[in-house]
């Protein structure tokens, strides 16, 4: 306390962002579950429409062939050009943790299947599994995918 009784502007400001930072992680960390729930089921409904509202312009993506694409706009080309040509799959998704590295910066880590894919002669193949990194940004109060690292695992016979 300050002389006379009165609490420092400081102290109050310190106690405040204690208490609400948390809440407001656990706010952001809903936010981005929820952003790549909506992307996924956009994307296997073949709507790549999704890039648009969930990637930032600068965005790149790694496949899983090391293929580096840059900016929003190739990716969502690749996208279109993958969906045209397997309508059949699916993917599915899951989160295993989201850490913030700033407030307005995260990691995002998980997994992911993709079911009902075809090769070359339409042969359904097994399910393919991978992993993931996403990095995302809060841009104007917006979650938005900025990195994008993708891998299969192989798993052992």
């Amino acid at each position: 306390m300050l002389p006379g009784g009165h609490v420092g502007l400081f102290t109050v400001v310190i106690l405040a962002t204690m208490f609400t930072a948390p809440f407001q992680q656990e706010d952001d960390e809903r936010a981005i579950r929820n952003m790549v729930d909506q992307a996924i089921g956009r994307l296997n409904r073949g709507d790549v429409t999704a890039f648009e509202d969930f990637w930032d312009e600068g965005a790149d993506y790694v496949a899983v062939d090391g293929t580096l694409i840059r900016e929003r706009a190739q990716i969502q080309a690749f996208f279109r050009k993958l969906a045209a040509s397997s309508s059949s799959s699916q993917q599915t998704a899951s989160i295993d943790r989201v850490r913030f590295l700033t407030p307005e910066l995260a990691i995002v880590d998980g997994s992911w299947t993709v079911t009902g894919a075809r090769d070359s002669t339409g042969k359904e193949l097994a399910p393919i599994q991978g992993r993931g990194v996403e990095i995302v940004q809060k841009k104007r109060g917006r979650w938005l995918f900025v990195a994008t690292r993708e891998m299969v695992v192989f798993k052992g016979s």
